[in-house]
């Protein structure tokens, strides 16, 4: 896996958050938050649109206070979904705050409806797909809640996109899980942010950010109501955002200097601090391919195929930017031969 080339998409210094990178009706389309800094006030949702992934153009799709955008394409609309929050709490150091899932929808990627709430109050989504006719989204409380037996991540399903109905509890704060991979067991007190991934045989994969833990893999076979987990012994991987790239299910995540390849060989030695790792998931864990320019405050990445042998990576990355803050957003080619 090597790095092709690496764009920089929105270089002021205010590209946060980047959540989704999707191919629709001829064009490239990145979702991400223009804001001060991470979680401010200002925090709006803005889509950028591309036919070459060199000139970009740029649409509001929602206005402050919002983060954590995610698209989806349902039908003939291009969706985006994103969280209103009380960030002023949050920035304020505030464990708990309020949430409000929202979604916003455009037939032609530049006009978007006025955003409406589209879940329960404090419930946040991660990266919605689709899967047999069906929409399918993973919800979480933290950050809304107290750590422990009220913090929680559910399976949630759509046939349109705009209403969500519960499917399964994937994680419990409160309860503790066996992993018979690593023969431990293990609680997940804060879980957020999983992305997912359905195989052609109809398993589902969750890719489960566990402050505290490397990350949670969870598999589940249909109707997706009794699920597996296992502890990657890779990478802590938060803020996962996957995908399928020819026959290769490729992830992106925060990678750390103190955890798995990076500190048991010297395949990364001299890339020190936190970064944007890209990971192939194979043999039920993630492994470290890959590290992409960033730094500081990273990730939150999108994957989009080109071809079989090509993943474009859209993430966010403050390593350009001193003590005063600030990120862009960055597009990377990756080319997965070995």
């Amino acid at each position: 896996m090597k790095l092709n080339w690496l764009k920089t998409v929105y270089g002021d210094g205010r590209g946060w958050h980047v959540g989704s990178l999707v191919n629709w009706r001829g064009a490239y389309y990145l979702s991400f938050v223009n804001g001060t800094a991470h979680c401010s006030e200002d925090s709006r949702i803005v889509v950028g649109r591309s036919t070459d992934l060199e000139d970009w153009t740029f649409s509001t799709a929602m206005e402050p206070p919002c983060i954590d955008p995610k698209m989806m394409v349902v039908g003939d609309r291009l969706c985006v979904y994103a969280v209103k929050a009380e960030l002023d709490q949050e920035q304020a150091g505030k464990d708990v705050f309020r949430s409000w899932q929202m979604m916003s929808s455009s037939e032609d990627g530049v006009n978007w409806s006025k955003p409406a709430r589209c879940y329960m109050k404090n419930r946040d989504f991660w990266q919605p797909v689709e899967f047999g006719g069906r929409y399918w989204v993973v919800a979480d409380t933290a950050g809304h809640v107290e750590p422990g037996g009220f913090c929680g991540s559910d399976l949630l399903v759509s046939d349109d996109g705009a209403r969500w109905t519960w499917v399964s509890e994937l994680i419990d704060g409160g309860r503790e899980y066996d992993d018979p991979a690593n023969a431990e067991r293990f609680i997940a007190p804060s879980s957020s942010e999983t992305a997912l991934h359905f195989f052609e045989d109809g398993r589902l994969l969750g890719v489960t950010r566990a402050r505290g833990h490397t990350a949670v893999l969870s598999t589940a076979e249909p109707p997706y109501e009794v699920w597996a987990h296992r502890r990657s012994t890779e990478s802590r991987c938060y803020g996962a955002s996957v995908g399928l790239v020819g026959d290769r299910l490729i992830a992106t995540g925060r990678s750390f200097d103190n955890e798995g390849q990076r500190v048991t060989t010297d395949k990364f030695a001299g890339e020190a601090g936190l970064r944007t790792g890209v990971f192939v998931y194979e043999d039920g864990d993630l492994n470290l391919k890959l590290l992409l320019p960033s730094g500081r405050d990273t990730g939150y990445g999108g994957i989009c195929g080109r071809g079989d042998d090509e993943a474009l990576i859209a993430y966010y990355s403050s390593h350009e930017h001193g003590e005063g803050g600030g990120s862009n957003v960055y597009l990377a080619s990756v080319g997965l031969g070995d």
